[in-house]
Formats: structure tokens, C-alpha cells, sequence
């Protein structure tokens, strides 16, 4: 008797599910990437439960024949390769025919689809593997397909997926990099009744990642481009000083089809060699059209990674490319002293308008850290003496007016005490400067108050052994905050009163996510956190909870 057998359609289906199926997300991209084969210009989602429950796609494309519709759910059928030779010229998103089929084994799956210029089309349901009758259905040109209780007769795949935040995070990633790829086709996605995305069409990249992210790390992106015989390269790059702490905000696309490479990342990599710290990594969208015949992306079940004729090209060219724009390009960091209004993840995207002028101002200003016998030190570097012992350095504050607190007594016209604490240093010095022995350089003790200037409302400058220390005062305010306002939290409930007019606040999709795991705890913090919009959220702190974050002039209700 043999022990060998073929195995059934459906189990075949769901073995197959295992591999290209992971998450919702993995549904999502596969229905997505058939709307964009079909010629969609629109393509709308809708999900419930992070896609646990429901996901929907609607196209506007060219729909499935009323003949072929049962074909859809057959495991590799597909109008996307016509033969063996089509295989190594790939130019579609899709082309295994066993998406649909894997889906409708692990899920409850309905097709829908008119074809332009009929009046009526044809729908298809499947369920858990079973294959129900085609039937009759009206609806405009496109298509239209649900996912319904995704892994609901494979409890164990079920069980491991994640929090419905988690899962929302990961399709609206996946929804993000196919946006990118396609920013002449538009798209919009809802979560229950709240909109996370609305994206209209773009012949800009540079366009369309505004529209994603925001628009200050657009206009600061800087644009590569160079083209040999078989190959375009385009690339949009942050300066060294943009930088982030993780690769999250590197994008890979080639031929349209996101992926990863070690060899472009590698490359991307080089390029910023010696520009920012190792621990640091740069913003990155870029873009290869390849021709298809040099480049294999059947080789990962979730078609996230390509193998290319001749890696070694394709690292030479990126590097090669984004190195001669750089040379060309000012690279420099700019110091800007007005304060930012603008949040770490967000990167300038141009330089202020008052760049040389503060550039002046910050020269006077060291200029007359030096020369003290300069009339312009009075105004533009405030000297404080040291305090009791029992005072704080830099004084106790819990108003942000950005200047440090008047200290308890009443200073020296700003000449006389910065002439005793740091003597003038003339062009032609009579006698050389007394020289310290290694003995002197001891630290004052913790209880001894030093002696600090003031630049600008913004930097602290303090005497230590070994030259000066300048403070960040914003920064070093800010970590008072925190510490202020978690000593709040840990004292117990907070009490609340709302603002009267909340501040608004622009988040990426990643972002407003991440806000939605930590809801709860901005609540026992005191700051209340509800939807406004597709990516903003009205930041409603609270003034008896925490003060320092109410802003100046707002109010609150009665």
C-alpha cells in the first residue's frame, strides 16, 4: 500500500496560507498590490479590529471578468504570466496566483467585481476553503474584497497575533510603502469610523511624502538622481543632522516593489560615513527602476527581497551616486536660535530665513564672552553670582519663560563681576596669564555654588576645572518637567481641568499609533488624547496636573 498521497486542494491552500499569509497586514498588501495590477487610481481600505475582523478593499480598475471570477479563488491562476519566460521579465506586483486561494482557506473571503461598461458584475464567496456559487450583483466599475475573521479555523495562528494596535501599525506600514510606490494612484484608509489616511494623487514623490509624513521633512530632503543603460536611480536623503535613532525611516522600492537589501543598505550606509555618529541612521526613500531580466524577486515567499545579476553594481551605483551629490551639496549643520517648534521626528525642512543674522549674533556673543570691557556684553550676556549655599546653581523654576530665575540677590552692574571673574584678554598681553598647577583643578564642593553666564536666554556657560560646560537651558528645563510631572504621577491621581482651546498636533501614522498603546498612561498623566483627524490630535493638558505644559495664554473652562 502506498504511503505516499497528493494532498488535498484545501490543505495545499493552507500550507501555502502559512508562508504568504503571516498577519493582516500580509492580506492587505496582497489585495492592495491586485488593485494596482488591475490599473486602480483609487483604492480605498476599511478595517475593524486591526484587520482581525474585516478588511476591505475598493478599486476603481478594470475588474474581473464575469467568466473568470471563479478562476480568482483556484490556486495559481493568474492573468499575470503567460508563459515560463514571462517569469524572468516580471514587470506586476503579483504573479503566483495563490494569494486569493491562501486567503480564502484561513478566512471568510467575498469577491465582488464590475467591469467597466457593464451594468451589472459577478460575486464569489468563499469560506474557510468552500467554494460557493458565483452570483449576479450591481455596483460601480472595480472591485470590491472583504476578509472576514481572518485565521478563524486555525486558532493557533489566531492566538498569535498581536494587539489590535499592533496589527493596525503593521497594515498601515505596508499601506504607506505601497503609497509611496504609487503616488499617482490615491489612497485612503479608515479604522471603524476614524480616517487614517487620505491620500490624493501625485505626480511628486517629494509630494507624496509630505502627505505621509510632514511637509518640514520633505522640503529638507535632498534629491538624487543619476541613470546608466539598464538601470534609474532616484533617491530623497535627510542631512547628516536629521538623523534618527533607528533604520525605521528607510525605504527601499525597486521596480515599485518594496524590499530589503543588505547591499543597498550597506551602500546607504557608506555614503554617510563620517558625516554623523555610527549609532545614528539616515532618512532615506530610495527608488531603482531595473530592468526586469537583472533582477529575480521570486525568491521569498513574501516577495520582500530580490536577487539582482550583479549586487556589486547596484552597491557602486547608490553609493557612487549619493557620495557625488553630497560633495555637492552643503552638508553643514545650521544653529539656529530661535526655539523650535517642531517635534524631534519631524527634521527641518529649510533653513530659516535669518540664518547669517544669527549667525552674527552668536560671533558678538563669544566675541564678548571674551572681551569683557565690550559695551555690548551687558546686553547680550546676563552674569550671576553665586547663591548661598543652600540655592541651586541655576535657581528653581516651574514657569518655562525661558530665562533662568533672578537670584535672591540683587547683581553687580554685568562689567564689574565678569571683569573679577574672567579677566580681559587684550590683542597684546603685557604679562602671560598665571598658570594653574594640577592641584588647583579641583572641583568646588557640591554645596558651593558657581558663578554662570547667560547667552541669549538660551545657554548657560559654567566654569568647570577643565575649560567651560554650556547648558542646553530649554533641555535641561525640560528634563524638570519630566521629573516634576512624574513625581505628580507617583504622588497619586492627578486632578484635571480641561483647556478651553486644546493645542493641535500633527503625528505620523506610526506615531498615532504608538499614542493609542500608551492612551492610559497619558490619561493618568493628565493629558488627554481623542481623534481630530486622519493624523492630528488635540493636545489637552491639564493646569492643576501639570502646568508647565499649559501654554501661556491658553484657557480653561469654568
Amino acid at each position: 500500500m502506498s504511503k505516499i498521497k497528493v494532498l488535498p486542494v484545501h490543505l495545499v491552500n493552507k500550507i501555502a496560507a502559512g508562508e504568504c499569509i503571516e498577519r493582516p497586514a500580509s492580506v492587505l498588501k496582497e489585495l492592495v498590490e491586485n488593485s494596482i495590477d488591475a490599473g486602480a487610481t483609487r483604492i480605498d481600505v476599511f478595517l475593524e479590529q486591526g484587520g482581525c475582523k474585516l478588511i476591505r478593499v475598493v478599486d476603481n480598475g478594470g475588474g474581473i471578468d464575469p467568466e473568470d471570477i471563479s478562476l480568482t479563488v483556484t490556486p495559481h491562476a493568474t492573468s499575470k504570466l503567460a508563459d515560463e519566460d514571462a517569469l524572468w521579465s516580471i514587470s506586476t506586483m503579483g504573479f503566483r496566483g495563490e494569494a486569493l486561494a491562501s486567503i480564502g482557506s484561513v478566512a471568510q473571503l467575498k469577491i465582488s467585481s464590475v467591469v467597466p461598461g457593464n451594468d451589472s458584475g459577478q460575486t464569489i464567496e468563499v469560506d474557510g476553503g468552500q467554494i460557493s456559487q458565483k452570483t449576479p450583483c450591481a455596483g460601480s466599475p472595480g472591485t470590491t474584497i472583504e476578509v472576514h475573521n481572518l485565521f478563524f479555523n486555525t486558532p493557533a495562528r489566531r492566538k498569535f497575533l498581536k494587539t489590535t494596535a499592533t496589527e493596525l501599525n503593521h497594515c498601515q506600514e505596508h499601506l504607506i510603502r505601497l503609497a509611496l510606490a504609487y503616488p499617482n494612484v490615491a489612497f485612503s484608509l479608515m479604522h471603524g469610523n476614524r480616517q487614517l489616511l487620505q491620500l490624493s494623487a501625485t505626480d511628486s514623490p517629494r509630494q507624496r511624502i509630505s502627505d505621509i509624513f510632514n511637509p518640514q521633512l520633505a522640503d529638507g530632503l535632498i534629491q538624487v538622481f543619476t541613470q546608466t543603460k539598464n538601470i534609474t536611480f532616484t533617491a530623497y536623503l535627510s542631512r547628516p543632522s536629521q538623523a534618527k535613532s533607528s533604520a525605521n525611516w528607510q525605504y527601499f522600492f525597486i521596480n515599485k516593489r518594496a524590499i530589503r537589501d543588505r547591499f543597498i543598505t550597506h551602500a546607504l550606509r557608506e555614503a554617510y560615513r563620517g558625516l554623523m555618529p555610527p549609532d545614528r541612521q539616515p532618512v532615506g526613500f530610495l527608488f531603482l527602476e531595473i530592468e526586469p531580466s537583472i533582477v529575480d524577486v521570486n525568491v521569498h515567499p513574501t516577495k520582500s527581497e530580490v536577487r539582482f545579476a550583479d549586487s556589486g553594481l547596484i552597491h557602486s551605483l547608490v553609493l557612487g551616486a549619493i557620495r557625488e551629490r553630497f560633495l555637492s551639496t552643503d552638508l553643514t549643520a545650521e544653529l539656529s536660535l530661535a526655539q523650535s517648534t517642531q517635534s524631534a521626528d519631524s527634521p527641518a525642512g529649510t533653513q530659516p530665513e535669518n540664518t547669517a543674522e544669527h549667525q552674527q549674533k552668536i560671533k558678538e556673543a563669544m566675541k564678548d564672552f571674551f572681551r569683557t570691557n565690550s559695551q555690548s556684553t551687558q546686553s547680550k550676556i546676563k552674569f550671576f553670582p553665586p547663591k548661598s549655599q543652600n540655592s541651586h546653581p541655576y535657581g528653581e523654576s516651574t514657569h518655562y519663560n525661558n530665562t533662568p530665575p533672578s537670584p535672591s540677590a540683587t547683581p553687580k552692574p554685568a562689567d564689574e563681576p565678569i571683569k573679577s571673574a574672567f579677566p580681559p584678554i587684550t590683542d597684546s598681553p603685557s604679562e602671560p596669564l598665571p598658570q594653574k598647577s594640577p592641584s588647583d583643578e579641583v572641583l568646588p564642593p557640591s554645596s558651593t555654588a558657581t558663578p554662570y553666564l547667560q547667552i541669549h536666554n538660551s545657554y548657560l556657560v559654567v566654569e568647570t576645572p577643565d575649560g567651560l560646560m554650556i547648558v542646553d537651558q530649554h533641555a535641561m528645563h525640560e528634563r524638570v518637567l519630566y521629573e516634576q510631572l512624574k513625581s505628580r504621577v507617583n504622588s497619586g491621581p492627578v486632578l484635571k481641568q480641561k483647556l478651553l482651546m486644546p493645542d493641535l498636533i500633527n503625528l505620523t501614522p506610526a506615531q498615532m499609533a504608538h499614542v493609542e498603546q500608551i492612551k492610559s498612561s497619558l490619561d493618568q498623566a493628565g493629558i488627554e488624547v481623542e481623534p481630530f483627524g486622519p493624523q492630528t490630535l488635540p493636545f489637552i493638558p491639564c493646569r492643576q496636573s501639570s502646568p508647565s505644559l499649559t501654554p501661556p495664554n491658553s484657557s480653561t473652562t469654568s
